[in-house]
């Protein structure tokens, strides 16, 4: 199947959003499902897709040494297999509702899975300024448990495939977040931290051929 990711998640009120790195709201998708009828109104199925995007790094992470190093390796890995750090998986099994209708068939079902939405950093960097050194720290952790709830149609062209469309929208069941901290003269003098919900939440269309046993 391939097809498209829409991004649901709220903006929220900066600069508290822009402590996460960022992505596009629209990006490519492409996978596999494998859905088998256990009874007569009722199956099981479980997804593998992955969306395709490049993340884009928050104003607010400081670049220590480490993450210098990691952003050279990740640049050498984008010229020779670029796929590789775009790539952003997602799994998730769930039940189904059979209608069937000659050669349709409507399955509404729901599941639970895991997402990579962004990958989890924790960077810090130390740096002097009027006579006082400061460290900062950073930390972010986007990926999550989410629920789906979606509706997959299929046409029958033939005994052994048919076309299928798939809808999908996934909630995260746990809250992503981002947080620096400043500290200085062995005390916070700055902490910004912003919980969110909805990222991750988001919608899915996809296209495809499916074969039937």
């Amino acid at each position: 199947m391939a097809g498209a990711n829409f991004d649901l998640i709220s903006s929220g009120s900066p600069p508290g959003s822009k402590l996460f790195e960022s992505k596009p709201m629209i990006v490519p998708l492409a996978g596999f499902r494998f859905t088998y009828l256990f009874a007569e109104k009722f199956g099981g199925y479980a997804r593998f897709h992955a969306n395709f995007y490049t993340t884009t790094k928050s104003e607010y992470n400081p670049s220590g040494i480490a993450d210098i190093v990691m952003d050279i390796i990740k640049k050498l890995v984008d010229i020779n297999v670029p796929i590789i750090t775009k790539t952003h998986p997602v799994f998730d099994i769930g039940i189904i509702y059979r209608f069937e209708l000659n050669k349709w068939s409507i399955h509404p079902g729901m599941g639970i899975g895991y997402m990579t939405y962004l990958p989890d950093k924790e960077s810090s960097k130390s740096l002097k300024e009027d006579g006082v050194r400061y460290n900062v720290s950073y930390r972010q952790h986007a990926s999550s448990i989410f629920l789906n709830f979606g509706l997959s149609t299929r046409y029958r062209l033939f005994n052994s495939g048919a076309l299928f469309l798939d809808v999908n929208f996934q909630q995260p069941i746990q809250k992503s977040f981002a947080e620096l901290v400043i500290h200085g003269d062995q005390t916070v003098h700055e902490r910004k931290v912003y919980e969110t919900s909805t990222a991750g939440r988001n919608i899915n269309i996809s296209l495809g051929y499916g074969f039937l046993f």
